[in-house]
């Protein structure tokens, strides 16, 4: 029998030239589509790209042909020219990825030990490099010891994996990162969701969990999409009265939140409290991969049971280098820190000023909710062509109707660099109807 898609979920027939209006579709749709073959639906779902891209709506994979600065070059590939535009996309935080004693810890390294590790961490992947960078990690999130995974997706993914077997519930935020609902699934694990933020939510949650012999709430530090920070000492309070222990993902408060950078516990006055902290390097801290930090017992464990830390490739010492100098950087220049925060008082200023309800300015992301996500394909089109690179989130990445442009700030960013975004948003916005 002919394999078929079931096109019926969505108004679309496939034709000679399999032409596809974007204008109708959102990536969602195509997760709805039926087939015996699994490859049959990149057919419609590559004419639905295609399209986005004709019509200049495609924001995703534009080049890069400098460093992630405040102020990139990229390859516009509606014009075939080269692009200037001010970068309000990227999550170098602190600006450390161009930072000059960053690159020469890398180059050195590179040069003293060569490009790859070329081996799992466990085995021969594991250099002098590594373990000083684990010792720095542990200290800054104030535990015993630390393990660095190549990614901070198996970072999450391994960790949840490894310590939590089928007679053990995890508790997550709704709107964990994917990798920790990933981990979840992995685990075997029952799970349950409680509403975003809402204590009252994970109290009831846990109140059904008596028979499980072990309970672990996961949540966000910093929520990437909103920028908003969980709510640390409830959380803490309610675990301890229903014997449960806290991991938190710091991936978007460290470098981020506390006075030295050093994530959602510093935050909260609460260093040394919480059972298990992550994060990451691609962020803040200037590099690629991830790392836990816990008590020795634990973080043995995770270094023989955590797949995605055993069979992966352990980091590069060039990238364990860069981190490093990341992180000292940090301790030495904590102006960084204040420089982030007052970038992102004065653009959230700005941007109330014109009558938008913005997220508080706590952290390094500023979300503007637009609506539906034809009216932000077209502005995303028309913000680019002003020079402003930004991340446009339509549904499913965010509720049905919340379509909204996502605002990554750098310590780094100039106050002209601030004022011209806000300009530029400005214009798109009375273009558009919005204000």
């Amino acid at each position: 029998m002919e394999d078929r898609i079931d096109y019926s979920v969505y108004d679309y027939e496939p034709t000679k030239d399999n032409k596809v209006n974007s204008d109708n579709f959102s990536l969602a749709d195509f997760l709805q589509l039926n087939s015996p073959n699994p490859f049959l639906k990149a057919e419609p779902f590559y004419a639905f790209i295609k399209d986005m891209r004709e019509k200049g709506y495609l924001s995703y994979r534009r080049p890069l042909l400098s460093p992630c600065r405040n102020r990139v070059i990229i390859y516009d590939e509606s014009t075939g020219k080269e692009k200037e535009m001010i970068m309000m996309a990227s999550n170098n935080y602190l600006g450390l990825s161009t930072h000059p004693k960053v690159v020469e810890a890398g180059i050195k390294a590179y040069e003293k030990y060569g490009s790859s590790g070329s081996s799992a961490p466990l085995l021969s992947g594991t250099f002098d490099l590594t373990k000083q960078l684990e010792a720095k990690l542990a200290k800054l999130k104030s535990c015993e010891d630390a393990i660095v995974f190549s990614t901070g997706y198996s970072a999450n993914v391994g960790v949840i994996s490894a310590l939590i077997r089928n007679e053990d519930v995890l508790i997550i935020d709704k709107l964990n990162h994917a990798s920790i609902l990933d981990g979840c699934r992995l685990s075997g694990a029952d799970f349950k969701v409680f509403k975003h933020l809402d204590m009252d939510s994970l109290e009831r949650k846990l109140g059904t969990c008596g028979e499980y012999q072990g309970k672990l709430i996961i949540t966000d530090g910093v929520f990437g999409m909103d920028g908003d920070i969980c709510p640390l000492p409830e959380i803490r309070e309610i675990a301890s009265k229903y014997g449960a222990k806290v991991m938190v993902d710091d991936a978007h408060a460290t470098g981020v939140l506390g006075k030295c950078g050093k994530g959602t516990a510093e935050y909260f006055d609460m260093e040394g409290k919480i059972d298990i902290a992550m994060g990451t390097f691609s962020k803040s801290l200037a590099g690629v991969g991830g790392f836990v930090c816990s008590t020795k017992k634990i973080i043995n464990y995770i270094r023989y049971y955590s797949r995605s830390y055993f069979f992966s490739a352990a980091l590069p010492p060039c990238i364990c280098a860069s981190v490093k100098a990341a992180l000292e950087i940090m301790e030495e220049e904590p102006q960084l820190i204040e420089k982030l925060h007052q970038n992102v008082r004065y653009l959230h200023a700005r941007f109330t000023a014109l009558g938008f309800e913005v997220n508080p300015p706590l952290t390094g992301v500023l979300s503007v909710v637009i609506g539906d996500d034809l009216t932000l394909r077209k502005m995303s089109r028309r913000i680019h062509e002003l020079g402003l690179y930004i991340n446009p989130l339509p549904y499913p990445s965010v509720p049905k109707g919340k379509s909204r442009f996502k605002f990554s700030l750098m310590a780094t960013h100039t106050k002209q660099d601030l004022d011209e975004t806000a300009d530029i948003f400005e214009k798109a916005c009375i273009e558009f109807g919005i204000i």
